[in-house]
């Protein structure tokens, strides 16, 4: 007869072992959903005669931009997937890419909506509201102390001063619109008419403030710098590849483009591309899990 002392204790009080596996990305089906609705919205944009109207009120060059961005978000599309497989795979470096083009396609479904109505309005919600739970979730189930391991070669100090640059490159450009016309007028660069510009509104209040906290943390040497670095660094890629697809398809369009824009543009893409291969080629193998199995684990 086995003693109370060893006796097994009632299954209400017995302890679980902490899990602590390796945890996995969200299901491929979330990623090719979230693809699926990509394709379909831009492919709107890109094929319906007269899918983005420009009402009075509006700049005239409005449909030719927001086709440029389409371009642009097919091509994250695939990144999209891209990164889903590899980081379903192990790869830290593709949930890397799959963070940053969820973050891109938030940020760039927020401007479609606020845009004059079509009959995408749909999509774009749905493309808001997956990417941006796919972005929380992917970030919060990093393990920091993990992926660090990953950047110990990352130059962070050269780094930092780039993203403060870029930060107040752009705060220059949005506060110039706004100042420019302050107090009692309306800033070319509108939308819509008399309705705030969601660019300025995501650019000054999120992304800009994003990209300096960034480069304190990194010259920090927070670990979870490299990883929000390699976030914002591929996100001011995407921007600077949508603003070079948006003068493109003005232009075609028979429209004035300043000739300056194209090359502020192409250098901060040269530059982003640059330092993303630098830390993709410095970037080390990862030993230990870099990836919580849930949201609330410990």
């Amino acid at each position: 007869m086995a003693t109370t002392a060893t006796r097994a204790a009632p299954p209400s009080t017995r302890r679980r072992p902490v899990d602590t596996s390796t945890g996995r990305p969200l299901p491929l089906a979330y990623s090719l959903l979230l693809g699926a609705i990509l394709l379909l919205a831009t492919s709107y944009g890109l094929l319906i005669e007269g899918a983005y109207r420009a009402p009075d009120g509006v700049r005239p060059t409005l449909p030719e931009t927001l086709r440029g961005q389409d371009l642009v978000t097919l091509l994250a599309t695939a990144a999209l997937v891209w990164g889903a497989l590899r980081a379903r795979a192990g790869s830290l470096r593709g949930h890397i890419v799959w963070l940053a083009v969820c973050l891109y396609v938030a940020y760039t479904y927020l401007m479609y909506v606020v845009a004059p109505y079509n009959d995408a309005l749909l999509l774009y919600i749905a493309a808001i509201g997956l990417a941006t739970y796919g972005f929380v979730n992917g970030l919060v189930r990093l393990q920091p102390a993990a992926t660090a391991d990953a950047f110990t070669a990352l130059p962070r100090r050269g780094l930092a001063w780039f993203l403060f640059v870029v930060a107040g490159l752009f705060a220059t450009l949005w506060l110039t619109d706004i100042l420019a016309v302050w107090p009692g007028g309306v800033p070319d660069s509108l939308f819509t008419y008399d309705i705030p510009s969601i660019v300025h509104v995501l650019d000054l209040g999120i992304v800009l403030p994003l990209l300096v906290l960034t480069g304190v943390l990194l010259l920090r040497e927070h670990p979870v710098a490299p990883v929000l670095a390699a976030i914002v660094l591929v996100k001011t890629l995407t921007l600077g590849l949508a603003l070079l697809s948006m003068n493109a398809f003005v232009a075609v369009s028979g429209a004035p483009v300043d000739a300056g824009e194209p090359m502020v543009w192409s250098a901060i893409v040269t530059v982003c591309l640059a330092w993303l291969v630098v830390g993709a080629r410095r970037m080390r193998a990862v030993s230990s899990p870099w990836l919580r199995p849930g949201v609330w684990s410990g």
